[in-house]
């Protein structure tokens, strides 16, 4: 059950974000999220697995200072978008960085890109239904699908497969203007393709 709680925890949290722009209430159903982690860090298999979890913990807390700081400079105004990320982002990176270390080349790829293909597809299908809209909105979805089962065989290919689709969608979502809203969709959609890159091209 443990090694299925990432795929558990992430599809939480697309479900629990879409309730929330629903309603600000079901905000409250992130706890939910906050237990597994705490459920995760209490029953630590060994002790390797709780230094990686003290490890991921702390990669996770310096990359959010240094988009805080970001943040600053850009002289954000706080806003709804904003909060989500700061719920959201440490929560995936964390479960991607913890995954990265404990599962081998193949089994990070399987995992991390089926699941952001099923994630983005199911939002998608719940934004417009089953309509012409949805199948040309899947497109990228069904690339990042591709690339997923060409990545399991070619680490060069598949990553720079992953890595394209991170410049185009970083291009696509920020080439009017930024904002909060642009930056969570960057933080949730660009850092898993950035991810697999990553992880594809990685020697075991």
């Amino acid at each position: 059950m443990r090694k299925y709680l990432f795929i558990i925890e992430i599809t939480l949290l697309i479900i629990i974000t879409i309730l929330v722009s629903l309603n600000y209430w079901f905000s409250l159903m992130y706890l939910i999220i906050l237990i597994l982690e705490i459920y995760k860090d209490k029953n630590a298999i060994d002790e390797m697995d709780k230094y990686l979890r003290y490890k991921t913990s702390n990669i996770t807390l310096y990359i959010i200072i240094g988009v805080s700081a970001f943040f600053l400079t850009m002289d954000f105004v706080p806003e709804k978008e904003l909060l989500i990320f700061y719920t959201l982002f440490p929560l995936l990176l964390k479960n991607l960085l913890y995954v990265g270390y404990m599962l081998n080349r193949e089994k990070v790829i399987k995992r991390t890109g089926y699941t952001i293909f099923l994630i983005l597809t199911l939002f998608t299908v719940s934004s417009h239904g089953f309509s012409v809209v949805t199948l040309i909105e899947m497109t990228p979805w069904l690339l990042i699908l591709l690339a997923t089962w060409i990545a399991i065989k070619y680490r060069i290919i598949g990553s720079i497969l992953f890595f394209g689709a991170a410049g185009v969608m970083t291009y696509l979502i920020f080439k009017n203007e930024i904002d909060s809203a642009q930056i969570l969709t960057f933080s949730l959609v660009v850092t898993p393709l950035l991810f697999l890159g990553f992880q594809t091209i990685r020697k075991e």
